[in-house]
């Protein structure tokens, strides 16, 4: 007899549950220890049924990339800051050392092909991480291209993250050091920036 077809809802739900106990499995133990076979046995069904929703091992870790942004994008969304805006370097550097294995397989494990769904999700990531950074160029409170300040801010949050997270941190400075000297010399480099502060902060240990 001819196994039911699945509906495209039934199909979505199982690749999340899938994508979401494979990103569990990844901040467990790593993500050397992801396969199909193991990813089977911790949602409890037949060792074959993976296979039918993901071609191999790098479809799944497109998956769990999907998740992790996402993760990374509701973070954001529920971090406490000021009058509702969330602290942008300390609320990444928490995610980062809070959620480190999914952040290494965001950024760091190479990934030659990424599905569109997973793109979606990182720019969804991209807007929640920036918002506070475009509402307040919108507000005057910066002056400058926001995207540029974002991508600048961005890319000196993620080395830092990347460094402590490697335990490279070994000439003398901390995390918390480093995070608080980021602020005054990126409002020096960025142009057009206003005197206010940018939105982060790092009044608490990171």
């Amino acid at each position: 007899m001819a196994r039911p077809q699945l509906s495209e809802s039934e199909v979505e739900a199982f690749r999340e549950e899938a994508a979401a106990a494979a990103l569990e499995m990844v901040a467990e133990e790593g993500v050397a220890s992801l396969t199909l076979r193991r990813l089977a046995s911790r949602l409890g069904c037949s060792y074959a049924k993976p296979y039918s929703y993901y071609r191999d091992k790098e479809h799944l870790v497109d998956a769990v990339r999907g998740q992790a942004f996402d993760r990374l994008a509701a973070w954001f969304r529920d971090y406490p800051g000021d009058h509702g805006e969330p602290h942008f370097g300390t609320a990444y550097l928490r995610f980062a050392f809070e959620n480190p294995e999914a952040f290494r397989i965001m950024f760091e494990l190479r990934q030659d092909t990424v599905s569109d769904a997973t793109r979606a999700a990182q720019q969804r990531a991209w807007e929640a991480c920036t918002a506070p950074i475009r509402e307040r160029v919108e507000r005057g409170d910066l002056e400058g291209d926001p995207e540029l300040i974002a991508h600048v801010v961005w890319a000196a949050l993620q080395g830092l993250a990347s460094l402590a997270l490697a335990n490279q941190l070994y000439l003398g400075k901390s995390v918390e050091e480093i995070a608080s000297g980021m602020q005054s010399i990126l409002r020096g480099f960025l142009p057009g920036v206003a005197s206010r502060p940018l939105p982060w902060t790092t009044r608490e240990a990171v």
